[in-house]
């Protein structure tokens, strides 16, 4: 029972990344909502009237998911409208808000717990933002599809599409993005069992999340972490970690948050209570509680007010994970009537909502229980479901998938920064060499200008004819090769290496120096000889 418990206790990852521009936050705490809804009521531009219907929606989907649905319908409905408008600049703005209302859309859709229409939503914004080459919003995206894939358990996919997500955000330098992918990349490896690797992945997202004073998301690698601990038996490391974690939220106003410490809390309690023993039969005689009681009543205490939250919240995924909590608890004291009853509500929902995920978790609950009570059949009906929902959660082929996706990633990333050390050795080198050739250049020109100064000079001297003419000869003849040098780079590109053009050019380079030759040759000759 203790493992089953630890897969219910599981935060869901809150990657929503999805806030439409200009909306500065994601809980409606941080926005004016009594001012957004009144601004709605004034004849705003269609640009304006669509980031503030995405704003808006952002704000309520927790506490009104369906009403965020609606106003995320309206602002789609208006943004696809001026996307076909002839107008380049209106037409820009209507494929920016319906790359905006898809993604909110999407991520009403996961809070509802409706993963195939969040999919949906997630790919036709993934598609609008590469049409318009959205880098940024595309991460976002991308990154958005990898949690609703986690929700429904598909790992490989899973990790596909936040590796891709995190490469992109490395490639920009967005450290939220990196930080997000990071802390989502942890929850899978934990999911997994692999908890060093996990906490590797949560302590590196924490770390940039802090640098960058994230609140929300240093709450979220927190709890996570917490949870890590409470798998490993630490327990008060774990709530160390879930109380900070609590705290934080609490002080920001993030239900969605709250709810999921309360639970995560409540299940480390149950945890306690498993492992504990009954106090001895004198403690009993004396109408004292055991310590299993004790932590039991704590664990309840602490699911039923995550439960009243989450259905505050109307989020079907939450409701389901605590109901399979309290459920499992009810079995641990032997209240079978109370444990059916949740877990068959529990069940109802994931079967309702494709949470996949946990109705594995929902069946071998209920599969214990009817065990416990000596109902075989339906024990053996529940771990068949048990075992065919786990196989397709994960099996073998998937796990060597998802080591293939890390080393795939951890290829690409090496390879790209092999790259990069080539490129940038390639321009040190290039400057390099451009330096040397423009002091050598400098340096010839000086020399050539020195030689004819120095031929000039000469005429005041009486020399012989054969050495003047020798003298004006190489004179000339190192300055037609200096030309030669000087514009050959040119005579290469415009050439393209092809001997017959370059000798043309080198023979109307000569031509055009020969008249010149002649006419110095004079001028020098009569000056030199006397």
């Amino acid at each position: 029972m203790k493992q089953i418990l630890k897969s219910f206790l599981f935060i869901l990852p809150l990657f929503l990344g999805a806030v439409p521009e200009g909306a500065g936050g994601l809980f409606a705490q941080t926005h004016k909502t009594d001012s957004l809804k009144t601004q709605l009521q004034k004849g705003l531009h269609d640009t304006t009237r669509i980031n503030t219907l995405n704003r808006l929606g952002w704000a309520l989907m927790y506490q009104n998911p369906d009403t965020a649905i609606v106003l995320g319908k309206k602002a789609l409905e208006l943004a696809v409208k001026n996307g076909d408008s002839p107008d380049e600049a209106i037409a820009k703005a209507g494929k920016n808000g319906q790359g905006n209302s898809n993604s909110n859309l999407g991520v009403y859709y996961w809070l509802k717990g409706d993963y195939p229409l969040s999919l949906s939503y997630h790919f036709k914004a993934l598609e609008t933002r590469k049409q318009r080459n959205d880098k940024k919003g595309i991460s976002v995206s991308l990154g958005n599809i990898g949690i609703v894939y986690q929700n429904q358990g598909d790992y490989p996919k899973v990790l596909e599409y936040y590796f891709k997500a995190l490469k992109m955000d490395e490639e920009l330098g967005n450290k939220n993005g990196i930080a997000r992918h990071l802390g989502n990349i942890g929850i899978v490896y934990h999911k997994q069992g692999d908890y060093p690797k996990a906490l590797e992945y949560y302590f590196k997202a924490l770390k940039m999340d802090e640098e960058l004073g994230n609140k929300i998301e240093i709450a979220i690698k927190t709890g996570n972490i917490g949870i890590v601990y409470n798998d490993q038996g630490d327990y008060p490391k774990a709530l160390e970690y879930y109380f900070k974690a609590l705290k934080m939220d609490e002080e920001l106003g993030n239900k969605n948050g709250i709810a999921r410490h309360l639970g995560n809390i409540g299940s480390l309690y149950k945890d306690q209570g498993d492992l504990s023993s009954d106090l001895s039969p004198e403690a009993s005689a004396k109408g004292e509680a055991s310590a299993k009681e004790d932590y039991y009543l704590k664990a309840l205490e602490y699911y039923f007010k995550a439960l009243k939250m989450d259905e505050e919240l109307g989020r079907k995924s939450g409701i389901a994970i605590r109901l399979g909590n309290i459920g499992s608890l009810y079995t641990s004291t032997k209240e079978y009537a109370k444990a059916e009853e949740y877990l068959l509500r529990a069940l109802e929902i994931d079967t309702a909502i494709g949470f996949l995920n946990h109705t594995r978790n929902t069946h071998e609950a209920l599969s214990n229980l009817y065990a416990e009570t000596h109902r075989y059949r339906l024990a053996y009906e529940h771990h068949k479901a048990y075992g065919i929902a786990k196989d397709l959660l994960f099996n073998e082929e998937k796990s060597k998938d998802l080591g293939k996706l890390e080393a795939r990633h951890e290829f690409e990333m090496a390879e790209a920064e092999r790259k990069r050390i080539e490129e940038e050795q390639a321009k040190q080198a290039a400057a390099a060499k451009s330096r040397r050739d423009n002091l050598q250049y400098s340096g010839i020109l000086i020399f050539m200008v020195l030689l004819f100064a120095g031929v000039f000079a000469l005429g005041r001297l009486s020399i012989p004819v054969r050495l003047a003419e020798g003298m004006i000869f190489f004179s000339f003849l190192l300055f037609f090769e200096f030309t030669l040098v000087l514009l050959d780079p040119y005579i290469e590109q415009y050439s393209a290496g092809a001997p017959a053009i370059k000798l043309a050019f080198n023979a109307v380079l000569a031509g055009l120096i020969f008249p010149l030759h002649s006419f110095f040759e004079n001028r020098l000759k009569n000056r030199l000889v006397k």
